[in-house]
């Protein structure tokens, strides 16, 4: 049972810092992480494997660990304990499919040859085409053939499933499941389709993104955070009962506007007139990106 650490990460790339990102995983755990583009998603995911150095600019600091492997002092270790699919295929693009496990696959220890090739037909992908001339769809297919031939500790996933098919996306998140259900394996899965990922995390790190920075906004359970807010619609002459402090975000409708009320215990009842607690609900994850990200913009 190896947990996964990520203490005080900060990684400078050009312009832009990524500050001091903070996450622990228990295995058995799937965790989402979201944010607008350009809030540094793909930077914190390209620092975990290794893509990224911690040494190379003066601000860079931070401790990455998987059970006892530092990402520092155990480098091939830590390395070697990961999986990926990534959006960009991390592989050479003029091997056929079927060299990606030969040459690859003697990195990572467990690795099984012959189980990637059952998984290529399985997934209807060619075991002789060059990599360059597969769709976007099928180079995922490709990885995910990969990282399932191997026991990995931590499954590293940035934007995965955009460029799937309906019908294998849900074979996609099947054996995204599939990775976590001995308790013994993490899964860390970016995405912009939000609504998908609330559906399969059981725990979401939210980074927020300012003029040069980005930050943790959240980390803990989606419930957890969903509690915290909701949304209500009532009429402008209305709206006036609603005390300013409470108001995130609002989006005006025809008749009436939509407000996103945030209140950190979760008791609404207690700020708000009694007509007005019918018409609460509770927003999803999406609707709750949508109002904070969209006030903090038109408040820059």
């Amino acid at each position: 049972m190896k947990t996964f650490k990520c203490e005080h990460l900060t990684k400078k790339l050009d312009k832009y810092t990524l500050k001091d990102i903070c996450f622990t995983i228990e295995p058995g755990t799937i965790l989402g992480v979201i944010g607008i583009n350009g809030s540094g998603k793909t930077t914190l995911l390209r620092t975990l494997l290794g893509s990224y150095r911690l040494d190379i600019d003066p601000e860079d600091t931070g401790d990455i660990q998987i059970g006892d492997m530092h990402f520092t002092k155990n480098m091939k270790e830590y390395k070697s304990s990961l999986a990926y699919i990534l959006q960009d295929c991390p592989f050479n693009m003029n091997m056929y499919t079927y060299e990606v496990g030969e040459r690859y696959g003697f990195y990572y220890e467990g690795f099984d040859l012959e189980k990637y090739k059952k998984l290529l037909k399985e997934y209807e992908v060619p075991k002789k085409a060059a990599l360059e001339n597969l769709s976007k769809g099928q180079l995922l297919r490709v990885q995910l053939a990969f990282a399932e031939s191997y026991p990995a500790k931590l499954y590293i996933m940035d934007e995965p499933a955009g460029n799937l098919d309906a019908e294998f996306r849900d074979r996609f998140y099947d054996k995204v499941r599939s990775f976590v259900e001995d308790e013994t394996s993490s899964v860390i899965i970016s995405s912009h389709l939000v609504t998908e990922l609330e559906h399969i995390a059981d725990q979401l790190l939210w980074i927020g993104r300012n003029e040069t920075s980005g930050f943790r906004r959240y980390f803990g359970g989606i419930d957890e955070l969903k509690d915290k807010y909701r949304i209500i619609s009532v009429d402008r002459d209305a709206a006036v009962s609603i005390p300013g402090e409470m108001v995130k975000g609002s989006r005006i409708r025809e008749s009436h506007n939509e407000y996103m009320l945030y209140k950190e215990d979760g008791r609404f009842e207690d700020s708000l007139p009694a007509e007005m607690l019918g018409e609460l609900r509770f927003p999803d994850l999406q609707e709750i990106m949508y109002f904070i990200e969209k006030e903090e913009a038109a408040n820059e």
